[in-house]
């Protein structure tokens, strides 16, 4: 089940990146998750310069919509919806962490590092092992490699106490 799912989002994924090229936007993330309601694809979208307004997740939507139903790749019914990410959006890529430099974020890990699977830090640099965040625990830098992210947000709370 879990690949057939796995299967699904790769195949929207790529019906999807030539819509939001079209549209000036970029994929953050896809989800095709069973909640209480059935079956919902989430995509979430941005706007690399600006965010993204409703009529744009509309218009996303629309063109998405349309190209899923021609295909018939899900074979029961589900709920589409298209959104922002929002403010706590997931940092999964190099080019998230490039765009959050100089903000805090939390980064949890697979695996410890030094005993520590929690990080909270400033973002310093990234490169393509990693990502380097000035961790306020240790009061010092730490290069954290992209495989070993379980989760990374940016810390809201850090945003609003400046």
């Amino acid at each position: 089940m879990e690949e057939r799912i796995q299967e699904i989002v790769n195949r929207v994924r790529e019906l999807l990146l030539p819509i939001l090229e079209e549209g000036g936007f970029e994929l953050v993330d896809i989800e095709f998750v069973r909640e209480p309601v059935g079956w919902v694809l989430r995509i979430y979208a941005d706007r690399p310069e600006g965010g993204i307004t409703i009529s744009d997740c509309q218009w996303i939507s629309e063109r998405i919509g349309t190209l899923l139903d021609v295909e018939d790749l899900i074979p029961h019914s589900y709920n589409l919806e298209v959104s922002s990410p929002g403010l706590d959006r997931p940092l999964k890529t190099r080019r998230d962490f490039e765009r959050h430099k100089g903000v805090v974020v939390k980064i949890k890990t697979h695996e410890p590092m030094d005993n520590q699977r929690n990080f909270k830090g400033e973002v310093v640099a990234t490169s393509e092992r990693g990502v380097t965040v000035h961790d306020v625990s240790r009061n010092a830098e730490v290069e954290i490699p992209y495989e070993n992210i379980k989760s990374a947000r940016v810390d809201i709370d850090s945003l609003f106490n400046k």
